[in-house]
């Protein structure tokens, strides 16, 4: 049996043709494009596996939550313990890519950080959130890894990043990060951009050494969440602190990502992502800028936003156009 054709070069090869309405139907039908019952049916099954695990994990806290004062603190701890171990064993026994043992990893994945919450709530430590979180990225990295399930990789970059964006946000004084960049004298503008840092050596390091467990979507949440930090650190740097090594930085950035997608020419995502973040950033930055008054200063700051944001989608449309001909070709 041969395997089907992708998708997008289906899509190539029609845009190449200009193939009409009927001619695509018939170019569908006859490589069997379409997804046929058992497809279906496996994509539903994934879909209501991801929602089971998902179930689970929230009964678990809420089960908690619910019979905080019927349980003893040993009891509280024994029943979340209980759960992660049998996760563990279940995974061993069934070790990923089966679907149980997946199914496992990331159940135990979440009910880690179930459990770090409770210790934190139960004996008030004092810690900073981020510190809860930065935590469980570290203890829950073997078992993302161990999933092999672009899910579980996918629940591990958002507790880090949230973990990264606490940190950022609050800039706190105590925990372990502070303890490394506290007597550094950094501004919070390079401490967003560190963490746009971080994301953005994951995103290349996946792109070099593609795993199953980190697919296309992935890839792009971390390219996004990079983008986000850089965002972020471009605006502080460009309005409160007026900061060249930060801006510099998100330059470098997106040169470097922009330079690697005209490189591959298979995705555009990439440029998408770097050109929102300089429409943004230069838009803020020309509005710091700007002495007229407060109507000039709307007038200018929409004109810049129309011009720049429709060059970017004439860009991103021929790319798109030109890179799926040569793929059809």
């Amino acid at each position: 049996m041969q395997p089907k054709v992708k998708r997008s070069e289906l899509d190539a090869l029609a845009e190449f043709h200009a193939l009409d309405v009927r001619k695509v139907e018939t170019m569908l039908e006859l490589v069997d494009a379409r997804p046929t019952r058992a497809e279906g049916l496996r994509f539903l099954g994934t879909c209501l596996r991801i929602a089971g695990v998902l179930s689970l994990a929230a009964g678990l806290v809420f089960f908690v939550a619910a019979n905080w004062s019927r349980f003893a603190v040993f009891g509280r701890f024994a029943l979340v313990e209980l759960v992660l171990i049998a996760c563990v064993a279940i995974a061993f026994v069934k070790p990923p890519p089966a679907n149980l043992g997946r199914g496992a990893a990331f159940l135990a994945f979440i009910a880690t950080g179930a459990l770090l919450a409770l210790f934190g709530q139960t004996y008030q430590t004092g810690a900073d959130i981020y510190e809860l979180f930065l935590t469980w990225a570290l203890l829950g990295l073997p078992l993302a890894v161990a999933a092999q399930w672009s899910v579980a990789t996918a629940a591990w970059v958002l507790v880090l990043n949230v973990a990264l964006m606490l940190f950022c946000g609050w800039n706190p004084t105590g925990g372990l990060l502070w303890s490394i960049f506290g007597g550094m004298q950094f501004r919070p503008a390079h401490l967003v951009m560190g963490a746009a840092g971080l994301n953005l050596a994951l995103w290349f390091a996946f792109e070099f050494w593609r795993f199953d467990a980190v697919p296309d979507w992935v890839r792009r949440w971390m390219l996004s969440c990079a983008f986000g930090f850089g965002t972020w650190g471009g605006v502080i740097a460009v309005t409160s602190e007026n900061d060249a090594l930060a801006g510099l930085a998100l330059l470098a950035a997106i040169v470097g990502v922009a330079a690697y997608a005209m490189r591959r020419r298979t995705d555009v995502y990439p440029l998408a992502v770097v050109m929102g973040t300089f429409i943004i950033v230069s838009l803020v930055w020309l509005g710091t800028k700007i002495t007229f008054s407060d109507e000039g200063v709307f007038l200018l700051m929409a004109l810049w936003l129309i011009g720049t944001s429709t060059a970017a989608g004439r860009i991103l449309t021929v790319l798109t156009r030109r890179w799926r001909a040569q793929v059809a070709a």
